[in-house]
């Protein structure tokens, strides 16, 4: 499930180098899988908007996704697993995996 997490430069006084440590924190104590950032600015504030998925969660699902799939290679689940999933905007093509 994908989450939401913002951070606003106004909560660390307008410090870039404190709002880039509250962001190092969070990635080094939740390792979330960003899927989308977002920089915005609101008067002279920086607003940072992460679209991610939580690492824990994906490490859960993917033990149970390898015994339900029948048939196929271990090394080819994690490779699909891995990689980039679908464009988040729906407008956009999905481009399909190179074929060696």
């Amino acid at each position: 499930m994908y989450r939401y997490k913002g951070f606003d430069s106004a909560q660390c006084g307008d410090s870039i180098s404190a709002l880039e440590a509250a962001i190092n924190a969070w990635m080094e104590a939740e390792r979330p899988r960003i899927r989308h950032v977002c920089q915005s600015v609101l008067n002279n504030h920086i607003l940072l908007s992460f679209v991610y998925e939580e690492m824990s969660e994906l490490e859960q699902r993917l033990p149970a996704q390898a015994q339900t799939q029948a048939g196929g290679t271990h090394s080819r689940f994690l490779e699909d697993e891995c990689s980039e999933g679908p464009p988040t905007n729906p407008q956009l093509p999905a481009i399909p995996p190179v074929v060696h």
